[in-house]
């Protein structure tokens, strides 16, 4: 399954490098012609609250929609370097690539956007919760998420586990061991979601494993780099995403 993923990753990214050669994918066309271009679910972000559904792959073209940030676009097909083909609420249309967000869940079985929960915190347990093979506490265990870890791409499977990522491996943990702390539909709503930032007032900032400046280094991020998925988590510190690692960087080196 890991190996499915990367190799769809990097088909992914070698179409958005080759935008200039692409060919165009009007709506509906990519049910067509298969699914070379198909991303999936995509989530709107880089927005102060909503981003538009055009009715055309060009930013003068009809609003059908103002889509709020956190929102899901589902069967979304990349259209070039700006555009990509989205539908919201049954409504199909074009969003700008720049207010879209890459999200997934487990290859062949496609979740609604409904179920769609964002990025959630370890909580309710003593030291780790299971991520296992299969929704199931009879499934294999594949890693022991410690407390107060990150898991992201969170989709609800059913009242017992949520599919989630951890670290690249993928898998289901248990409902009650999850608490959301950003993306998702509520991410429009949070009082404490900040969104991109970039690194300011350092030479590098550090990326902890927990809001501590004593706690593990994950990694040195340049200054003016920029970080996603932002938010508060005190006073003093933020959780983000950088390069696929989520951590905790004081809030004196973010700027916006």
């Amino acid at each position: 399954m890991k190996k499915t993923r990367i190799l769809i990753l990097l088909a992914l990214a070698l179409a958005l490098m080759t935008a200039g050669a692409a060919q165009a994918v009007q709506a509906y066309s990519g049910y067509e012609t298969g699914y070379d271009n198909l991303i999936g679910a995509m989530e709107i972000v880089n927005c102060a609250s909503w981003a538009s559904l055009r009715s055309y792959p060009d930013s003068s073209s009809a609003r059908l929609a103002k889509v709020p940030r956190g929102a899901v676009v589902i069967n979304c097909y990349y259209q070039d370097e700006r555009f990509t083909y989205c539908e919201y609420n049954g409504v199909g249309g074009y969003i700008l690539n720049s207010n879209l967000s890459f999200i997934y869940g487990p290859i062949g079985y496609e979740y609604s956007a409904d179920s769609y929960m964002g990025n959630m915190q370890i909580v309710n347990c003593v030291s780790y919760a299971s991520l296992r093979d299969y929704p199931s506490t009879t499934g294999n265990l594949l890693m022991r998420v410690p407390l107060g870890g990150i898991v992201t791409n969170v989709f609800n499977h059913d009242d017992k586990f949520c599919y989630c990522i951890y670290n690249g491996v993928e898998g289901y943990i248990l409902t009650k061991n999850l608490a959301w702390v950003s993306g998702g539909g509520s991410a429009s709503y949070d009082s404490s979601w900040i969104g991109d930032a970039w690194i300011v007032n350092c030479t590098w900032a550090s990326l902890r494993e927990q809001p501590d400046t004593s706690s593990y280094r994950l990694a040195k991020i340049p200054k003016n780099t920029k970080v996603t998925g932002c938010y508060y988590v005190n006073d003093r510190f933020a959780c983000c995403t950088y390069n696929g690692m989520v951590g905790y960087i004081l809030v004196d080196n973010l700027g916006w």
